[in-house]
């Protein structure tokens, strides 16, 4: 249900950036993962738990400059864990390249909440945390108004509360993923 509001949203978010402006909004998927593909002997600090992520984003871009924000459920595809959350925040980079193929390099920061679990005791462990999610992103403008991209990047997640910040839960994990963009590419 949750999954259905968010690209409802982000849907809604892309009609309305695709008529006003510079920018785009549209839908993402993405998946954390032990290393980056094509690069698999370059060995990556992480501590991939193996999420995924599903959400919408909206953004508009000036001079360069990107800004915009985002919303996003975690989720663990296999079901081998009984973690999930959801995330809040904004997006800002820098478009290096509009055409024939964009390129830019984008953070995503959030606010949000992940559920981890029951602990030994059967107390559900539940943390208020920040997410910072540095990424390149290639997309290929098809048509004016639609674009897929792909990207990759590294992706933290820590608790703020409760417990010591970034000691109770902490993710740190290079990321992949795809995103579908409607808006204004040329």
């Amino acid at each position: 249900m949750a999954r259905r509001f968010v690209i409802a949203l982000a849907l809604s978010a892309a009609t309305v950036v695709a008529a006003f402006g510079d920018g785009a909004g549209g839908v993402s998927c993405g998946f954390q993962t032990a290393s980056y593909p094509f690069l698999e002997s370059v060995r990556v600090v992480n501590n991939s738990i193996g999420l995924a992520t599903y959400g919408g984003f909206g953004y508009s871009v000036h001079d360069h400059m990107i800004s915009g924000g985002f919303g996003y459920v975690i989720t663990d595809p296999t079901g081998s864990s009984e973690l999930v959350g959801g995330f809040g925040g904004v997006i800002s980079g820098v478009r290096i390249l509009r055409l024939p193929i964009q390129i830019s390099i984008v953070s995503w920061t959030g606010l949000g909440g992940i559920y981890a679990g029951v602990d030994p005791r059967g107390q559900g462990r539940g943390y208020f945390c920040v997410s910072e999610e540095l990424s390149l992103e290639l997309g290929l403008p098809v048509t004016r108004w639609l674009m897929p991209v792909v990207y990759a990047g590294y992706q933290v997640t820590g608790n703020l509360v409760p417990g010591s910040a970034f000691q109770s839960f902490l993710s740190y994990s290079p990321v992949v993923g795809v995103r579908l963009a409607w808006g204004r590419f040329y």
